[in-house]
């Protein structure tokens, strides 16, 4: 069993890190809190792995070390690393697909690389392996396998993630990445090298625009395939009502997208998060 200091520390930096998930996890029914909260806390993890290292190679490293830590996971393993325990400890308890949690890893190395993607197709496959899959698992966690989750996950992952990147574009490419789709960016007259300079222009702001209008059309997907999930499942889908909030932040006419993180006010997320994790509806 966890240790209970350790889910307080993983939830500490989880309220810095993802502020939404961690919010998603206090507001979940309590026997799914400790479960949500390690997997949200790897998935931040994960995420954090791309700044901490000063090349690709030794981030590749540390994604490889928690494969083997997954791929040896079963009730008696044991790696030294808490978060890493406790996430071989809920996978096993749980029976969470093992696919999807190596996917998420998998899909970690585009942050790596920091290259872009080659279309909007590919930048929606790395996003259902990370974001997608976090809905997916975390349905699996509030209603059980077998909970008819994949559409709507996927269709989530490309929504939430999407508003996700639009709102750090400033963070990313200060760490030197594009997390873009090139052929987009190519469309609408902008090369990689202007959003690494953070310069502004309107090829940028139609870029976000039509990035926009995607996200908004996948949350509307996630919303019709939603009602495929049992209720209890539907909880987990509760970020999804910061994504419109969001949306309208970055495309805002007075913010400048490639200087300024989009935010929204804490109360607003706190109570968004509340209603939707008290009635399922997003």
């Amino acid at each position: 069993m966890t240790d209970p200091l350790d889910m307080e520390t993983f939830a500490a930096h989880l309220r810095l890190s993802d502020p939404d998930r961690h919010l998603a996890a206090r507001l979940a029914p309590k026997p799914a809190r400790p479960a949500l909260t390690t997997l949200y806390a790897f998935n931040a993890e994960l995420a954090r792995i791309c700044n901490a290292v000063s090349e690709p190679a030794l981030g590749e490293i540390r994604l490889q070390w928690w494969r083997d830590a997954l791929d040896g996971a079963h009730e008696s393993a044991r790696t030294g690393a808490p978060l890493a325990d406790a996430l071989t400890q809920t996978a096993h308890a749980r029976g969470l697909p093992k696919p999807l949690l190596l996917g998420m890893i998998d899909a970690r190395s585009a942050d790596l690389d920091g290259g872009g993607f080659a279309d909007t197709q590919a930048l929606k496959a790395y996003l259902y392996k990370v974001d997608g899959a976090l809905f997916a698992l975390s349905v699996h966690i509030l209603a059980g396998a077998g909970a008819g989750a994949a559409k709507a996950a996927n269709a989530a992952g490309v929504a939430y993630g999407m508003a996700r990147l639009l709102r750090v574009l400033p963070h990313d490419a200060a760490a030197g990445r594009v997390m873009l789709p090139l052929a987009t960016l190519s469309e609408h007259g902008v090369l990689p090298e202007q959003i690494l300079a953070g310069e502004d222009s309107d090829g940028v702001s139609s870029l976000i625009a039509e990035m926009a209008q995607t996200a908004r059309d996948s949350l509307d997907e996630a919303r019709q395939h939603m009602a495929e999930v049992p209720k209890a499942g539907r909880r987990a889908f509760a970020p999804l009502v910061l994504v419109e909030p969001y949306l309208r932040a970055v495309t805002r006419s007075d913010h400048r997208p490639l200087h300024e993180i989009a935010d929204i006010n804490p109360m607003t997320r706190f109570l968004r998060l509340w209603r939707a994790a008290r009635t399922g509806r997003i």
